[in-house]
């Protein structure tokens, strides 16, 4: 739970400082997935990337759209489907608030060594790599109860 409650720390003091750019974190990531992917990407893709549903991503889309930061075009092999592509000025954004995004993440971990950091970042991945292969329904109906006696 430190590690769920620290995460969220950071994220809230990075929501509160990019509150200027007007856009939702799910915004920024989704235009940041966009820009560090180099090419037009499918919805799916994006949701995929952003580890969230296709529907959210379609509204999270209209969004961005309507905001002029991304662009939807038909696919030049599949004219069945759409690609995303980040317009120039969802690239401005992008790199308005990634600097600033750093520059928090960096602030944050300013007090740990470069072997703390580096150490850090392994045991994350380790942890995540543990997650991809969890089933939490199996952990979960594998738990002994508490052992503290209920009241009757």
């Amino acid at each position: 739970m430190a590690l769920v409650r620290t995460g969220e720390r950071l994220l809230g003091a990075i929501d509160q400082a990019l509150r200027h750019h007007g856009l939702s974190r799910a915004g920024r990531e989704a235009l940041a997935v966009l820009d560090g992917a180099g090419q037009p990407l499918s919805p799916t893709a994006i949701a995929e990337r952003l580890i969230v549903t296709t529907a959210s991503v379609t509204s999270l889309l209209d969004t961005l759209e309507r905001r002029g930061l991304v662009e939807r075009r038909p696919d030049p092999t599949d004219r069945r489907r759409l690609l995303i592509v980040i317009t120039r000025d969802g690239k401005a954004v992008v790199d308005q608030f990634l600097p600033e995004v750093v520059a928090l993440q960096t602030a944050a971990l300013a007090t740990l060594t470069e072997a703390q950091r580096q150490q850090l970042v392994e045991l994350l991945a380790t942890v995540a790599a543990t997650l991809t292969d969890l089933d939490a329904d199996d952990v979960v109906r594998a738990a002994a109860p508490r052992g503290v006696p209920r009241p009757t």
